[in-house]
């Protein structure tokens, strides 16, 4: 590398490991749904939190190898695979088994014990009746 074209090559290999930040925060996002998972289940499952599944699905942080490894064991575990695309995409494939399997309620809903109940959000108040 020249360390004329030194500035550029840095800037595409920024946008780069960017693109692919990017995509494995949609894979991430993807497979969950799927899966029917919380994040917090996600979290539980793969031995994070869940603001750190969080932030890796909006793409703002860079995995670490060993929770790249440990999500991607959990999509074998589903029967969700991913096939990388010359363009930088990727495709999805989701095995029947991944479809029959029974979703969970997200964390959220099930607080403190009560079932959860969906009220009516006035936008025009600002607050749920």
């Amino acid at each position: 590398m020249s360390t004329q074209n030194a500035p550029a090559d840095l800037l595409d290999l920024a946008h780069l490991m960017r693109m692919e930040r990017l995509a494995f925060a949609a894979k991430v996002r993807l497979a969950r749904a799927v899966a029917g998972l919380s994040q917090s289940a996600l979290a539980a499952r793969v031995g994070m939190t869940q603001r750190s599944i969080h932030k890796l699905e909006q793409g703002g942080t860079e995995p670490r190898r060993a929770t790249v490894v440990a999500i991607e064991m959990l999509w074998r575990e589903y029967g969700i695979e991913f096939e990388d695309l010359d363009d930088g995409g990727f495709r999805a494939v989701v095995r029947a088994p991944a479809l029959m399997r029974p979703t969970t309620v997200p964390d959220a809903k099930r607080r403190r014990g009560r079932p959860a109940i969906r009220r009516p959000y006035s936008h025009a108040a600002g607050y749920r009746a």
